[in-house]
């Protein structure tokens, strides 16, 4: 890891007249974040955050969401093959599922799976990302043991604009989207469409076959945000994502064979309603009504094998009681209705379940002295009652140097293939329990800022498959894991280069059974992310890094994948004031590597691309 780091660092600086994957804002001061629960200034908030701005997004060398993340400081991404393929996403050590996803203000993931289809996320869609680490459950219930990723689609704008893009890059992929973005005097309307399709490449490593396993995405997003007075105003929002991916080695239940023939057909679905009502005075409340699916319908020779579908009904209220500027109540109650259809379910188990959660955040200072509290209260049919709590201290040092500290519990709900799936569910799990600990330190300088935090979580009651024979198993509350970390971000602005810094480092290990000791599997402990830009009049330069150690393909760690290390670059050139051409250049130097590898099966990743995109905004 230390070679690669090393490489890395040289690489860049080599590269320094090349363009940037700028996952991190880095001018994160000013910018309204809701952590939680409520807008405050990034650098107001006692937590780990970093902010994805719509900028960013179109300044990276990322053409897809699982790549934008993992440049981001705490996650690893895990997919099985480019272009679409199911992408798993990591955030401090903690499993897939303990990271809680939400667009809009409405959470988005599946409740048999238990996690979030991101490759189907398009980034033409995203305004705005908020991702912010650690435990989070007592603001926002289960899931939220990781961290969070919020997710705000497009919003209107006050002059009115239309742009339309076109798209071409290796694999035979093409994109064409359009966006109109306008305002009146009492609404503003975002409108957002596109379509994509790529042939891919071979996703599993053949020895005798290589077929390419393409994908194509259609996605539409819509935003409404009507002032009825300057009291009260209504916004909506919509997302519609469809995706058909091609994949390999699958079971065709017809032959009893295994099939390379296969395919999924997926939607992920958002539609939010919140009114707001802001009366002069201490009060401003929030209600949001609002759904969500998670849809998967799986294909072996044309004939279909399996499906997942997840369809979710919330509204919440909240209730912010603003003292002062730095005194504030947070009051919210939470309602949820999951409704799911698998072929992987026990015909008689449960197809709905629903929970309340009640909350309170309650923010102050006292002199210099900071304090952040929070309390919830989820009410769940499945699993009765579970309570987490957080509460965070921060203290200046110098005029330009902070410190917090946080303390903050979790948990994890089983999923219904947990609790009921044919092969191995059990209902009588209990929720997965977390505590963490974190300490931070940030400060500001003439050139930037800096941040460093160290954290470490324990997790009890991890739900895992024990073998009960041969060919049968059962899921159990059994294992342990406990979690220890560092990371450190670094922006710097040196002779109109702009470069942003994010080193971590994670180790999680497993506290139980027969691997106590062990890695958990898929984890990389060192990652590093470096990107740097810088604007020439017309055009716009920068490159970017990404680097990680390996990670252990198995819970014993017998096996493991290598470490790696990919440079990418991009360029916009402004060829008139509406006219713009973006050429993005990932994996330079054709690096082979490998992110995903079990049980017999390696997963391929792309080599060197290239992506063209012209634009025209009138």
């Amino acid at each position: 890891m230390h070679k690669i780091f090393a490489q890395s660092i040289l690489i860049s600086s080599i590269s320094l007249t090349s363009s940037t994957l700028f996952a991190e804002s880095t001018s994160l001061g000013s910018i309204m974040i809701t952590a939680n629960r409520y807008s405050q200034p990034t650098d107001e908030s006692l937590a780990s955050v970093s902010v994805i701005t719509r900028s960013d997004i179109e300044q990276s060398a990322a053409t897809d969401l699982s790549t934008l993340l993992s440049s981001v400081t705490g996650i690893v991404v895990k997919p099985s093959g480019p272009s679409g393929q199911l992408t798993s996403v990591f955030m401090r050590g903690t499993n897939s599922n303990h990271v809680l996803t939400i667009v809009d203000g409405i959470k988005l993931y599946s409740a048999t799976a238990g996690s979030t289809a991101f490759q189907h996320i398009p980034l033409d869609q995203i305004e705005r990302i908020e991702i912010v680490r650690g435990p989070r459950s007592s603001l926002y219930g289960s899931e939220a043991i990781g961290g969070v990723i919020q997710i705000f689609t497009h919003k209107g704008s006050m002059k009115p604009s239309a742009t339309i893009n076109v798209a071409a890059g290796t694999h035979n992929t093409r994109e064409m989207s359009a966006a109109f973005s306008g305002s009146t005097q009492n609404a503003d309307l975002s409108l957002n469409a596109k379509q994509s399709s790529t042939n891919g490449i071979d996703v599993i490593k053949h020895t005798t076959e290589n077929d390419d396993d393409g994908y194509t995405n259609d996605s539409i997003s819509a935003r409404v945000n009507y002032r009825f007075n300057p009291e009260f105003s209504l916004q909506s929002s919509f997302m519609n994502t469809r995706g058909d991916t091609e994949y390999d080695s699958c079971f065709n239940s017809t032959t009893f064979l295994s099939s390379d023939d296969c395919n999924s057909k997926s939607q992920q679905q958002v539609f939010s309603n919140t009114l707001k009502f802001t009366p002069d005075g201490m009060w401003n409340g929030q209600l949001q009504i609002g759904t969500s699916k998670d849809f998967d319908d799986n294909f072996a020779d044309a004939t279909r094998e399996y499906t997942f579908e997840t369809k979710r009904e919330s509204i919440s209220f909240t209730n912010d009681l603003i003292f002062s500027a730095e005194h504030i109540v947070v009051l919210g109650i939470d309602y949820a209705d999951d409704e799911v259809s698998s072929t992987f379910l026990d015909s008689t188990s449960p197809s709905n379940r629903s929970n309340t959660g009640t909350f309170a955040v309650w923010s102050n200072r006292f002199d210099k002295l900071k304090v952040s509290a929070s309390i919830r209260r989820d009410d769940n049919e499945q699993f009765d009652v579970h309570n987490t709590g957080n509460i965070a201290l921060g203290h200046p040092i110098t005029s330009n140097l902070d410190a917090f500290i946080s303390y903050g519990t979790a948990f994890k709900a089983p999923t219904f293939n947990d609790l009921y799936s044919s092969f191995g569910g059990n209902p009588l799990l209990k929720p997965e329990e977390s505590n963490s600990t974190e300490i931070g330190i940030r400060g500001t300088h003439q050139l930037g800022s800096w941040s460093f935090n160290v954290f470490q979580t324990n997790i009890d009651e991890l739900i895992i498959s024990v073998p009960t024979g041969t060919f049968s198993s059962i899921s159990s509350n059994v294992a342990k894991a406990e979690i220890t970390g560092a990371e450190f971000t670094s922006t710097l602005n040196i002779g109109g280069w702009n470069s942003n810094l994010s080193l971590s480092y994670v180790d999680p290990i497993n506290k139980s059974g027969a691997n106590d000791g062990k890695v958990l599997q898929s984890r990389a402990k060192q990652t590093l992310s470096l990107g740097v830009k810088r604007d020439f009049q017309k055009i716009t330069f920068g490159s970017s890094i990404i680097a990680q150690s390996k990670r252990y393909t198995t819970a014993d760690n017998s096996a493991s994948i290598a470490g790696y290390g990919i440079v990418n670059i991009s360029a916009d050139y402004h060829v008139t004031k509406d006219v713009m051409l973006s050429a993005k250049l990932n994996n330079l130097l054709d690096k082979e590597y490998v992110l995903n590898e079990g049980f017999g099966t390696t997963y391929n990743t792309l080599g060197r691309t290239v992506f063209v995109n012209l634009s025209y905004t009138m």
